[in-house]
């Protein structure tokens, strides 16, 4: 909506606040009250309005350290109140108590399990990641030790840049997108294609994606929501100076360390800081939800 950081990574809390307040007030001009029927609430956008000046309010609330700080997390609380009236939410929203509770897949799967972070023991995909760890890192090495930085080519030959981030911080570069293949890069890279083709939670998803991300020193991805109906994935597969780097989900947090997988409801409020001097790159997916009907995964939905 607004650019969060300046050319040298500086945040610009004013275009923050901008950003909270016209949610806020898209709220009121796209009458999305929370009595409406359903129907009403998504034609006009109103969970997208709602989620997102929650999710500011609460982040400025947060970080803030002026006199305005109450007034933030007031905001936050006062908004929080008025989407746990939304009829569709109810099974699910009294779980609600902070902001950072608020999440999509809960409402997708109703008596559910839902959490921010997952046990990498309780879905396959994590043993999966992490018993493959070295071949990722074997072909990603080969990829980075290539004279003229074969990395950055290949992003601008299949462009993909994640704008939520300090300028520069946050490069993605494709392996498949909604079962679209990066073939160049499986030219490079084969038996890290061939190990995802063989996945069915994975390729027998509608919403699947893998790609590989670099996050350069300084970075700090700003929070923000994914979407439904799926979970998402973050090996690290080079992640030198293992405690300068992490994910928050929620209010839980994590840090990358080389070889380790991450299981992550990303419709969560969720974010991402590199507090150290060297890159790392990490394998990122999204994959079906272990209680997705509708895909055939081969997952087990966990009764708890």
């Amino acid at each position: 909506m607004f650019g969060w950081f300046r050319s040298t990574g500086e945040l610009i809390w004013e275009n923050i606040l901008s950003s909270a307040e016209l949610f806020e007030r898209s709220i009121l001009v796209s009458d999305c009250k929370p009595e409406h029927s359903y129907e009403v609430w998504h034609d006009n956008a109103c969970d997208i309005r709602w989620t997102h000046a929650i999710l500011l309010y609460h982040w400025l609330a947060q970080t803030d350290t002026t006199a305005q700080q109450p007034m933030y997390q007031k905001k936050a609380q006062q908004l929080l109140e008025g989407i746990k009236r939304v009829k569709k939410y109810e099974p699910v929203s009294a779980g609600w108590t902070s902001p950072g509770h608020v999440n999509f897949n809960s409402i997708i799967f109703a008596g559910k399990p839902s959490r921010p972070i997952w046990d990498t023991k309780e879905l396959p995909i994590g043993k999966w990641l992490e018993d493959n760890h070295h071949i990722f890192k074997a072909e990603l090495q080969a990829i980075l030790n290539e004279p003229g930085d074969v990395f950055e080519q290949l992003m601008k030959i299949d462009p993909s840049r994640e704008h939520l981030a300090t300028p520069g911080g946050w490069d993605t570069l494709r392996i498949v997108r909604y079962h679209n293949w990066f073939e160049v890069f499986c030219q490079l890279a084969p038996m890290t294609c061939e190990l995802i083709r063989s996945r069915p939670e994975i390729n027998d998803c509608k919403f699947m994606n893998v790609n590989y991300v670099r996050l350069n020193p300084g970075t700090h991805l700003k929070p923000h929501y994914g979407n439904g109906p799926r979970l998402s994935a973050h090996l690290s597969v080079i992640a030198p100076e293992p405690m300068k780097a992490g994910l928050t989900v929620a209010d839980q947090k994590r840090l990358w360390v080389e070889g380790e997988a991450i299981l992550f409801d990303d419709t969560y409020p969720h974010m991402v800081s590199h507090w150290g001097n060297l890159p790392r790159y990490v394998i990122l997916v999204w994959f079906c939800h272990p209680c997705d009907t509708g895909n055939a995964h081969h997952q087990t939905c966990p009764t708890v």
